[in-house]
């Protein structure tokens, strides 16, 4: 009876082992096609963002509409939050003194490389990529949420400066409404 129980025993080890393989495995090529669905949607984004910009012939930033198509909810609250508080401002220039999509004022030979993902979970994730633009390379990081069935762009990060754009958006409006007088 020992006997009949070792190899029963056995046996059921190794089809548990079988199902733990195929299942990780399994995982494993889910997590590499989610990757690889991110990293598609960015070099999508990033496609559609540049053939608007290199369509553009006015000189100053292209009014895009391109954060309703490729931003996040809350990223486009905080746009809609600055551009509010900026319309009250009489004396000053208000909060953009560069452009997010293209890090910086200027742009010329747009372009992205070395696309890749640091942190996927089930409805966020974070790239890193680095953006080519007027003969410079910038490392940026997008923390993208999914939305709707697609992934968008939550925020944008410079990380040679650390400029967090959408948290320095919430503090610029922030401190001014803490400084606005009552």
């Amino acid at each position: 009876m020992n006997k009949l129980l070792a190899i029963t025993l056995m046996a059921l080890m190794g089809l548990t082992a079988c199902t733990a393989s195929t299942g990780g495995s399994s995982e494993a090529a889910q997590v590499a096609l989610d990757t690889s669905a991110v990293i598609q949607r960015v070099e999508e984004i990033y496609a559609g963002v540049f053939d608007v910009y290199n369509n553009t012939s006015d000189l100053g930033m292209p009014d895009k509409g391109l954060d309703s198509l490729y931003c996040s909810r809350d990223w486009n609250n905080a746009l809609t939050a600055v551009a509010e508080h900026d319309k009250k401002l009489s004396d000053s220039m208000g909060y953009w003194e560069a452009d997010y999509w293209i890090m910086g004022q200027d742009w010329q030979d747009l372009a992205i490389s070395d696309v890749r993902v640091t942190r996927l979970a089930d409805t966020t994730a974070t790239v890193e990529l680095n953006l080519h633009n007027c003969g410079d390379v910038k490392a940026v990081r997008l923390e993208m949420v999914q939305e709707d069935g697609m992934w968008k762009i939550d925020d944008f990060i410079d990380l040679k400066t650390s400029c967090d754009w959408k948290a320095d958006m919430k503090e610029y409006i922030q401190v001014s409404k803490v400084a606005a007088p009552h």
